[in-house]
């Protein structure tokens, strides 16, 4: 299936794999470095893990801009990139405010790789491609080989050489995804160069780069203090975020009236994968404390530790998504592939499905308070099933109805609400907080419940999500994928 794609498709496949392989090092440990290397209780590292993923989310819709208007697509992620390698090098250092800036470096880096990336993937089909969903499946593939490692080692390395190890290993993966890059920049021909309606063709680079670093150091001072106060940045995250989607909403009613139509039809399925990717954070958050506290550690005889169940999600959706991303093409073919709107549903189901069968799972079947690692597996199967029904086919989505000017954008909006997303989810995991002194049985109790609630969360808003199907394959009635 992948030589069928077009070959600018594999310096991107392997520049995301790279960069995700250093993210997800440091989502593995992020938390449980909070909890154990520096002592947080449970409620404060899960707000600080929050206020950190929201605002890695924040930023594309920026960054995304700057590609558009002015830098294009390219240099955005090659500043992106070194931002990341200094920003994990900086985390690396074992203090509080070393961790509060590193982050900020990495939020700041994040706001200018994250949407452009998948922008120049976008570039790479006409805008009748029928590849272009199995593109982007086979893309997302890519993105979970780098996640899928390093729950296999994290843990292992942490423990034998401290923390910091795992932050140095996360720049430099993401410097072996820059390399990638720029080896084979080549084969993307002219894709993601700096935009012909850029203001810079006409001269005064000079000022504007020197606007932007002034921009980024700025911003970073900004995150950093923020980081200082985790539970009250939500409110300036989400003041920045109605912003952020005025602005967006202005460039909308700019627009021709079919484009409306269609820009109109993304942010009601952005908004719909808020909730999806709320209760998906607890991956991070909720799901990892409990793998620490109340799950086995032994699966198939060999022992594993909590890092190790991040090795799930990235292993379904290795697994899967090749077959996903030719079913969708065999069922367009046939005119059965199902809408865009129903596909969202379907992941929200998932999600409630996955949720439901390890809050319940757990809490009938275990011993003295320890559950079997096997319950975990199957939620995190159900979830990634979720996942590839929703994530990847939003990605395509962005890059075949928002015009051209704005996919970046666009793509920025995307991993906007993400942002809010995982400031929600951050206050979801605190149903299962558990405190100081609790046994592991009334543990297992706490946890077992707020699964519960999770699911029955994802299931409302599935139902949501069914009702609003017929009115958004409307807005999208032109389009060949809404079927």
């Amino acid at each position: 299936m992948i030589r069928q794609q077009p070959k600018g498709l594999y310096p991107l496949f392997f520049t995301e794999l790279w960069e995700r392989f250093g993210f997800y090092t440091v989502q593995t440990i992020l938390v449980l470095y909070m909890s154990h290397g520096m002592g947080l209780s449970d409620t404060q590292s899960y707000l600080l893990y929050g206020a950190f993923s929201s605002m890695l989310y924040l930023t594309p819709v920026i960054g995304g801009y700057l590609a558009d208007r002015f830098i294009g697509f390219r240099q955005a992620i090659i500043l992106g990139a070194i931002l990341f390698i200094v920003g994990y090098g900086v985390m690396a250092i074992r203090s509080p405010q070393a961790l509060f800036l590193g982050m900020s470096i990495v939020v700041v880096g994040n706001g200018l790789f994250k949407p452009n990336v998948s922008s120049i993937v976008g570039d790479l089909y006409t805008a009748d491609d029928p590849r272009r969903e199995g593109g982007f499946t086979l893309f997302y593939m890519g993105i979970n080989i780098g996640s899928l490692i390093p729950p296999l080692f994290a843990g292992p390395l942490v423990d034998h050489f401290g923390w910091n190890w795992g932050f140095l290993v996360a720049s430099v993966g993401v410097f072996v995804g820059l390399g990638t890059f720029l080896g084979y920049k080549s084969l993307l021909g002219r894709k993601g160069e700096m935009p012909a309606i850029s203001p810079l063709h006409q001269g005064k680079k000079g000022i504007f780069y020197t606007l932007l670093g002034i921009g980024i150091l700025a911003a970073i001072g900004i995150f950093h203090i923020l980081f200082m106060f985790p539970a009250r940045s939500d409110y300036i995250l989400i003041g920045a975020s109605v912003g952020i989607i005025a602005g967006v909403l202005f460039y909308l009613f700019k627009e021709r009236k079919e484009q409306q139509r269609k820009l109109l039809a993304c942010l009601i399925l952005i908004l719909i994968s808020v909730g999806f990717w709320a209760v998906y954070v607890q991956t991070f958050t909720s799901l990892m404390l409990f793998a620490d506290r109340n799950m086995g550690h032994r699966l198939l005889g060999l022992p594993i530790d909590a890092e190790f169940t991040q090795f799930f999600n990235p292993f379904f959706i290795i697994l899967l998504s090749p077959f996903l991303s030719r079913f969708w093409v065999w069922l367009d073919e046939r005119g059965q592939n199902p809408s865009t709107p129903a596909k969202f549903t379907y992941g929200l189901f998932f999600m409630a499905l996955g949720f439901l069968v390890l809050g319940l799972g757990v809490k009938m079947f275990n011993a003295d308070g320890v559950s079997s690692p096997w319950w975990l597996a199957l939620s995190y199967f159900l979830q990634t099933m979720g996942e590839l029904v929703l994530s990847p086919i939003g990605l395509a989505m962005i890059t075949r109805l928002a015009p051209h000017h704005l996919v970046g954008m666009m793509m920025g909006v995307w991993f906007l609400t993400q942002s809010a997303a995982f400031a929600i989810g951050g206050g979801l995991a605190t149903w299962a907080s558990v405190p100081e002194g609790t046994s592991v049985v009334e543990a297992l109790g706490i946890y077992s419940n707020a699964f519960v609630y999770f699911g029955l969360l994802s299931l409302a808003l599935a139902g949501v999500s069914l009702c609003l199907v017929p009115f958004v394959k409307n807005l999208i009635s032109t389009e060949r994928f809404s079927k």
